[in-house]
């Protein structure tokens, strides 16, 4: 896979982590993930909220693209691979896709 195809998924994972509307359920249940001994500080939260929904985004992104690379005959990472992968980053990030545009007006 080229590896300028990674940095655009990983830039719409990003985006998708910031202006996700999961982003507030996430921020809500951060009792359930956010560890005890840390301080409750709200821009920390969020952050580490942020960045969980973007990591979510790549790994539930990068599974139709597994499952292609496993049936493929080749069995290794592909362009179509990584194309894959970021049709499905960008799938995921469709719900977010109001908030992002209004931000940018």
């Amino acid at each position: 896979m080229p590896h300028s195809l990674i940095f655009l998924v990983v830039a719409v994972a990003i985006a998708n982590g910031l202006f996700s509307p999961a982003l507030l359920p996430i921020f809500a249940l951060q009792g359930i993930w956010y560890p005890f001994f840390l301080p409750a500080s709200l821009p920390i939260i969020l952050l580490l909220s942020s960045l969980l929904v973007s990591t979510l985004t790549l790994m539930v992104a990068g599974v139709p693209a597994a499952l292609y690379e496993r049936s493929s005959d080749k069995g290794k990472s592909s362009l179509l691979s990584g194309l894959i992968w970021l049709a499905a980053a960008v799938l995921l990030s469709l719900p977010g896709l109001p908030n992002i545009l209004k931000a940018l007006s």
